[in-house]
């Protein structure tokens, strides 16, 4: 018999509706019929989207040996879901965290009851904890590619939905908002297919974008840009939000564009610190877009307008007529 297993633990029995029943279980005992117990799980993130990972004694019942989210364990008699975690966190890692604001960020149902997992960002530094002996052998921080290689290599408890935590640790908070983390950088072929999605969305924006042909065409464009490394996107998560292609030779924006659900976030001005990078140092940039008396033209000019471009030149486009837009850098 392994004396570190809590045989002798009391659990709350609920309904499969999760209302309490009044009756309590002995944990080594089997379960009633139609009764359900409370088990929470804590992941905990560091700032730089990092699991803390535990792994588990070899001498533990179930998954010995194996590597773990951060905490894991069953609500006792009298724990609230939240109450449980708190707890858990502070046995097996050392440390008070406040769960009296936290809710669960999902709960998983499994044949034995329900499975509460909370989501917590916290920069610890793993000195200062005080681990649980008669749980956890050792700690560590890990990324997402890392706990899917070590699930992938059996050492790692499979969890299915694991590398989805990560991804909602990355965008939503702990009231479950979605939040937005952009990203930019230099757009390959693996981009085209949503870098298209968006244009489909903002061609409208663009003189001379309506036909068939042009549609094309621009298509052909992008992936020339791609090749010679002057496409810009900006991301959050899979989905490219702000678009960008530029000529290096010319100091010339080509397309500019954000998804209409992302402006007024500098997104926009992170893609073109990002084209600085690539231009001559002090070097105006310029773009063509609508002119003053066209209906179309509004959303534009007021676009850049923003961004810090001044009117210049009258100028054609295709036979569509355009005003040219100067940008004046800052070395």
């Amino acid at each position: 018999m392994n004396l570190y297993e809590k045989t002798d633990e009391l659990w709350d029995l609920y309904t499969k509706d999760r209302e309490k029943t009044g009756k309590l279980h002995r944990r080594k005992e089997p379960l009633p019929k139609d009764s359900f117990r409370l088990a929470v799980h804590v992941c905990i993130f560091n700032s730089e989207n990092q699991l803390l990972i535990q792994q588990r004694q070899p001498f533990k019942k179930g998954w010995p040996n194996m590597w773990d989210v951060s905490v894991g364990g069953s609500a006792v008699a009298g724990d609230s879901s939240s109450q449980a975690a708190q707890r858990e966190v502070f046995e097996e890692l050392g440390i008070e965290l406040d769960f009296s604001n936290e809710r669960p960020f999902l709960t998983m149902n499994f044949s034995g009851g329900f499975d509460d997992f909370y989501l917590i960002e916290q920069d610890i530094d793993l000195s200062t904890l005080r681990l649980q002996k008669e749980e956890v052998r050792q700690v560590r921080w890990a990324y997402k590619e890392e706990v899917l290689k070590m699930q992938a290599q059996g050492i790692m408890i499979p969890y299915w939905f694991l590398d989805r935590l990560f991804d909602i640790r990355d965008s939503y908070d702990r009231q479950g908002e979605r939040i937005h983390r952009i990203r930019t950088g230099f757009a390959g072929f693996s981009h085209l297919e949503s870098w298209m999605s968006l244009g489909e969305i903002i061609k409208h924006d663009f003189p001379g974008m309506e036909s068939v042909a042009a549609w094309h065409g621009y298509c052909d464009t992008v992936i020339r840009h791609m090749k010679q490394g002057t496409a810009i996107y900006a991301a959050d998560g899979r989905m490219i939000v702000g678009i960008l292609l530029f000529s290096k030779e010319e100091s010339k924006i080509r397309c500019l564009a954000v998804h209409p659900e992302y402006r007024r976030q500098k997104i926009a001005s992170k893609m073109l610190q990002l084209m600085k990078t690539k231009m001559q140092p002090g070097a105006d940039i310029v773009v063509e877009t609508f002119r003053e008396d066209d209906k179309a033209g509004y959303a534009a000019r007021s676009f850049y307008h923003a961004l810090g471009f001044v009117p210049d030149r009258l100028d054609l486009y295709e036979n569509y007529p355009v005003q040219r837009f100067v940008w004046k850098c800052r070395a």
